[in-house]
This record gives structure tokens, C-alpha cells and sequence, in this order.
């Protein structure tokens, strides 16, 4: 029953950000003017059954494939890190990819798929999870219902970076900061940074809010990731970046099992409207609907 839940919870959210997308684009309602970054969220990549926020293999190839037929240029952090730091201009439609958690098969199967794109990549990892056997919190549901999302260890954190895809901060413990007491959300903030540094013998300069909606951080929080050293912050509210976007409250589209036309709708800003639910009465809201339909990973 929960999987049925989560097939017709998938279909909806696809009808609807489809829809939105079709009557924005139809209305002339998008602005495309000061889009300078789009930043693209994913999770998990496998083809594992029952197995909620993950993308089908084939399925993220084929949206690696439609960045480029759409004319999109998938940039690095470096190049982030420049456009925010010093106004360095970013490539036309440029995209940043991201992954968070720190799941395995983003080296076992993403990996690949984007070096035979030639795109480089984030993956943010909570460091408690970096070679621990223990399922991270959203992940103990469908761990012991026998789907398992083992998490990289510290040399396949090293290996990834191989493949051009780099390592940042996702905090320690994956709790968001709002539910934490202030010096224990300084602690998870800078600690993750200091520990990433030692293992990778570099400076990590960016950081992505746990669950990130505008309820799952505060505004003292970006202070924190200022002061704690890091450049970037990364939100999970929907929508693009422009020049002027605060560059420690960064937007990043959640990318889904979407059909190519529902992808095209989402990157051209159609569906922007959708940015609501991650608002603090949105994200609410969303947390009752999923609770009633049975599909909470809380």
C-alpha cells in the first residue's frame, strides 16, 4: 500500500507541475530576463523498486542528454563560486548539478553517466553517513522493509571526486537546522566543513541546508554559514538564481522522474509558481497532505 501511495502521489505532482507549466508558458507569464543559474537537485540514482526519491538510471541519462538539446551549459562550482565572488558572467542558460545525501550509487551509476556527458558535479554529504553502516533518518523506513541506499565511504568520496564530482558540506547529522538549538546548528555547520577539509586536503566552500525549505532553516542561519567560512549556501526552494540572488540562499529545482516536456517546462521557470509549497505554511501544508496520503519520510 505505501508504494501505491507513492506511485499516485508521483503522478499527481507530475500532472500538476505539468499543467502549471503548460498555462504559465501558454500565458507568456515566464521571464527568463537575470536567469543566470539554474541549479538542479537530485538524490538518489537507481533502479531499485519501491524506492521513493530516486531517479531511473535511464531516465537521468536521457535528462543529461536534454540539457544539451534544450541548449543549456552545465557549469562547475568553480564557476559559481566566480559568478557570486568576483561578478564573473556565467555561460548562457548555465546549469549547476547537485546531488544531496551522499548515496553510492551517485559513483556507481550518476558518475558515469556524467563523464560521458563531459558534466561536472556537487554531491553534498552529511559526514556522520560517510562510511557508517547506519541508514540515514529518511532512509530507515525502506531499509527495513529490505531497500537498502548505502552511503559512500571516505574513499569513494575521494573517487568521486575523480570524476569531477566535488564534495561539499551537507552537515553532520542530516537534521535540519531549524530543529536544532543555535550552538548546536553552528557546530553541525562548521564541523562538517573542518572534517571535509581534512579528508579532502582542499577548502570546501559550499553548503547545503538539510531538507531546505524556508521551514527548515532560519534566517540567523546563512550568519552561520557566512561566518563559518563557506561561500555557498544551497536551498531547496524551487526556482533559478540571478546575479543578485543571495549567494547563501541559493535556489535548486528538485529534479523528478519528469517527462522530457514536464523537465523543459521546470528549467524555462514555467513552473515556478510551484515554489510555494517550500514557503513555511507551503512546506506545512505538504508535510499534512503527505501524512494523510501516507507517503511522510519523516
Amino acid at each position: 500500500m505505501p508504494v501505491l501511495r507513492e506511485q499516485v502521489k508521483q503522478v499527481l505532482k507530475n500532472s500538476v507541475y505539468r499543467t502549471i507549466g503548460e498555462v504559465a508558458n501558454g500565458t507568456g507569464v515566464v521571464n527568463g530576463d537575470g536567469r543566470s543559474l539554474r541549479v538542479l537537485m537530485y538524490h538518489k540514482v537507481n533502479d531499485l523498486p519501491n524506492n521513493r526519491m530516486s531517479m531511473p538510471v535511464p531516465l537521468f541519462d536521457a535528462q543529461m542528454s536534454y540539457l544539451g538539446e534544450l541548449g543549456y551549459t552545465v557549469v562547475g562550482l568553480d564557476a559559481v563560486l566566480d559568478h557570486y565572488g568576483a561578478g564573473t558572467p556565467l555561460p548562457s542558460q548555465a546549469v549547476l548539478i547537485t546531488f544531496d545525501d551522499g548515496y553510492r550509487d551517485n559513483l556507481v551509476n550518476a558518475a558515469p553517466i556524467l563523464r560521458k556527458h563531459g558534466y561536472p558535479a556537487v554531491q553534498f554529504v552529511p559526514i556522520a553517513y560517510v562510511g557508517g553502516k547506519q541508514p540515514l533518518p529518511h532512509e530507515r523506513y525502506l531499509s527495513a522493509h529490505g531497500v537498502h541506499n548505502p552511503t559512500v565511504d571516505w574513499e569513494e568520496v575521494r573517487e568521486l571526486e575523480t570524476y569531477g564530482v566535488r564534495i561539499e558540506s551537507h552537515g553532520i547529522s542530516h537534521k535540519p537546522l531549524a530543529e536544532l538549538e543555535l550552538d548546536e546548528a553552528a557546530r553541525e555547520i562548521a564541523i562538517s566543513k573542518l572534517k571535509l577539509e581534512e579528508a579532502l586536503g582542499r577548502s570546501v566552500r559550499a553548503f547545503s541546508y538539510v531538507k531546505g525549505s524556508e521551514a527548515d532553516y532560519k534566517p540567523v542561519h546563512p550568519s552561520l554559514v557566512r561566518q563559518a567560512g563557506y561561500d555557498l549556501a544551497f536551498t531547496a526552494v524551487s526556482g533559478a538564481n540571478s546575479p543578485g540572488s543571495d549567494p547563501l540562499q541559493l535556489r535548486r529545482y528538485n529534479v523528478e522522474p519528469y517527462s522530457r516536456r514536464t523537465f523543459e517546462l521546470v528549467l524555462a521557470g514555467a513552473c515556478d509558481l510551484i515554489a510555494v509549497k517550500d514557503t513555511v505554511t507551503g512546506t506545512h501544508a505538504r508535510r499534512m497532505f503527505n501524512a494523510v496520503l501516507g507517503t511522510s519520510s519523516r
